[in-house]
């Protein structure tokens, strides 16, 4: 009870007590006057007073305190350390305490303590935020982590448990909150390790390493990526993530996809995180030793005569290689020319010693070697001028001609007979082969003219294309196009021509003509245009001036197909127009036919041809079948072979029928020839 209240309450008792007293001293006086037995009023004539009642003091009342049944406490306190503290440290050194004690303020063992907080801000070790109180004091103690290095800001930290009276009866939740401050936290990246004392061998590996720190404590509690790179080789992995003790390794590798090899150099090796200052360091990278060369490439390994319309010069390469086949940069290689023909120089026109060229950073060594005026085979010797006993040798390198031939010319037709005698628009494909007199392919871009006394050739010009692996095809195709005029026999005469040389005898094996060496004395091409062998005044001739040192025209030998117009040879050895000549059939799609025998069972024997009794066109259909005279009568018969297609020709085809013995004299062969474009034509034979 306090001062106020007694004070309060002994006021109002004395107040009581006065009043008390005075009324009784009233009610003392008032009695006197009257006699005994009577009232006042009528003893002494005055009006009677009534008494007072006396007033019972009230007693006071000393109020209870009420009393508070003891309960389960929960304190959390933050460490830093050993030392108590409000904050939350960046570095992941802080921890969260959790007293429990029951009602009788007892430490409460082995009790499931659940901490929680702003996961924007802070995170815990275990993850879960639960641990259990200690056997003795009955602390639970969490590490508590910040959710990033960025993370900053105050929040409230709360634990919780459920605790059983020491009585026992149900648990009673109980929490604690506390409030802290964290602020965000410094990384720094330091102790980068990586062995900058020992060099490295050329293509060897080593461990590289660095320590990350948050507010210059080692991050063993926060996993900070770092990041290392090279500037030669490879660091892999090349993002790693702290380990416990902050530290970050990888492995270097003193190679390179990208740079082969990085011997002999001072390697920097970088380390880096995110807002940290990125760390270098260098590693001493031994130099290798080169112990081979290769023979790479000779590209074009074909190339021919100076002046010629194909490819003069030819790059030859070779790699310098260790002995674990890595390329070597830097590294001198002496080239020279073996086994040359006069006129082929190397490096620069007209240069035939020894050169000296340095690897690059490919290992690569590369010369141009030109050809000459005389076709001959060569190669290229490579010798290292560190080591002398390591040496190579390039493929043969062929220089050729490339001037075409006669005796290396053919031309050919895809189809000898069209059906193009009355329809326009039909087409053959015309290839015209060429080849030097080593047999070698003539140059890509070699150009061919065609002529043809009927139709169209388009182009009436082509040039001789490369394969897809960019080497000479030596062959050029055009088409014939059926329109205009068509010769009267339906024979279409096709010539094609380019410059060329005469063909010789090489007695003395030198590549080359010499005076009084034999040789095809070729005139000027014409065309055949009625196939009769001989030069006719109106046919087309490809004009030519004789050969130098010629003194005149003479008549031109018969050389196969080679035509040559009349008096146009001028024998002297030289230029010539290398041609081809072909017939081409415009044929009919109407069939015309002959009966060669019709005797059973297989002398049954027949031509087809088209009206001009040239072949029909190429891929022309020819079916039989028997037929018995007689009304219930058997017979069949057979082409051979089922069914019949006419082949590549210009003249008339000849099929042969077998028929069944069965057959008898009277019975019919019925005979349908067909067209490629669907020309039927029929006839029958009666079997003798």
């Amino acid at each position: 009870m306090t001062s106020k209240l007694k004070n309060r309450m002994l006021s109002r008792f004395a107040v009581a007590a006065i009043a008390t007293l005075a009324i009784v001293g009233l009610t003392a006086c008032g009695g006197g006057g009257g006699a005994a037995g009577t009232t006042g009023a009528a003893g002494s004539g005055k009006t009677p007073v009534t008494p007072i009642t006396p007033v019972t003091p009230v007693v006071p009342v000393t109020p209870v305190t009420p009393t508070v049944a003891p309960v389960p406490k929960l304190t959390i306190t933050l460490f830093s350390g050993t030392t108590s503290t409000s904050s939350v440290s960046a570095s992941g050194v802080t921890s969260a305490k959790a007293t429990v004690v029951d009602d009788n303020n007892n430490p409460v063992r082995g009790k499931l303590v659940t901490f929680s907080g702003d996961p924007a801000l802070i995170k815990f070790n275990p993850a879960s935020g639960s641990v259990l109180t200690d056997a003795v004091t009955g602390i639970a103690t969490v590490q508590i982590l910040p959710a990033g290095l960025s993370s900053g800001g105050a929040g409230t930290l709360s634990a919780s448990a459920t605790v059983v009276p020491a009585a026992g009866g149900t648990g009673i939740l109980t929490a604690g909150t506390l409030d802290f401050q964290l602020s965000p936290g410094s990384l720094t990246l330091t102790s980068l390790d990586v062995q900058s004392s020992t060099p490295l061998a050329a293509y060897g590996t080593r461990s590289v390493s660095v320590t990350a720190n948050i507010d210059g404590v080692a991050a063993t509690n926060t996993p900070i990526q770092v990041t290392f790179a090279s500037n030669c080789g490879v660091v892999a992995p090349a993002t790693v993530t702290t380990d416990g003790t902050g530290k970050a390794s990888s492995t270097y590798t003193a190679n390179s996809t990208t740079i082969p090899g990085c011997a002999g150099a001072n390697v920097t090796i970088t380390a880096g995180a995110v807002s940290a200052t990125t760390l270098s360091g260098a590693i001493a990278v031994q130099p290798t030793l080169a112990t081979n060369l290769q023979f790479v490439s000779a590209a074009p390994q074909l190339i021919y005569l100076v002046d010629s319309v194909g490819a003069t010069q030819s790059q030859v390469t070779f790699k310098v290689v260790d002995s674990s086949n890595n390329t070597q940069a830097g590294q001198p290689v002496n080239l020279s020319l073996a086994n040359s023909a006069p006129g082929v120089s190397f490096d620069t026109v007209g240069n035939t010693g020894t050169v000296t060229q340095t690897s690059n950073y490919a290992g690569l060594v590369s010369v141009p070697v030109f050809s000459g005026s005389i076709p001959t085979s060569l190669q290229v010797n490579a010798v290292l001028v560190s080591n002398p006993s390591v040496k190579a040798k390039s493929n043969t390198l062929l220089v050729a001609s490339g001037v075409p031939v006669q005796s290396a010319a053919s031309i050919a037709a895809e189809k000898l007979s069209i059906e193009g005698l009355f329809t326009d628009g039909v087409t053959d494909k015309i290839t015209f082969s060429l080849a030097d007199r080593q047999g070698n392919p003539v140059p890509v871009g070699t150009s061919v003219n065609f002529v043809s006394s009927s139709g169209v050739m388009v182009p009436a010009t082509c040039v001789v294309p490369a394969a897809l692996d960019g080497t000479s095809t030596s062959a050029c195709t055009t088409t014939i196009r059926s329109q205009g005029t068509r010769p009267a026999n339906g024979r279409v005469a096709i010539l094609a021509y380019t410059p060329g040389e005469e063909d010789f005898v090489d007695a003395n094996g030198n590549n080359v003509y010499d005076l009084g060496e034999s040789f095809t004395d070729l005139g000027n091409a014409y065309r055949d245009d009625n196939f009769d062998d001989v030069f006719n005044a109106g046919e087309f001739v490809v004009p030519r001036t004789k050969s130098p040192g010629s003194t005149g025209l003479t008549t031109c030998p018969v050389v196969g197909n080679f035509k040559g117009s009349p008096d146009t040879c001028d024998g002297v050895w030289g230029v010539v127009d290398v041609r081809g000549h072909i017939m081409v059939v415009f044929a009919s799609g109407q069939a015309t036919f002959s009966a060669l025998g019709t005797a059973r069972p297989n002398g049954v024997r027949f031509t087809v041809a088209d009206v001009n009794g040239n072949s029909m066109p190429t891929g022309t259909k020819i079916e039989v079948t028997g037929r018995a005279a007689i009304v219930g009568g058997t017979c069949t018969a057979i082409v051979t072979p089922t069914p019949t297609i006419i082949p590549n020709q210009v003249g008339p085809y000849t099929a042969k029928v077998t028929v069944d013995p069965a057959c008898a004299a009277g019975d019919f062969v019925d005979i349908t020839v067909t067209s490629p474009a669907g020309l039927a034509t029929s006839t029958t034979l009666t079997l003798t």
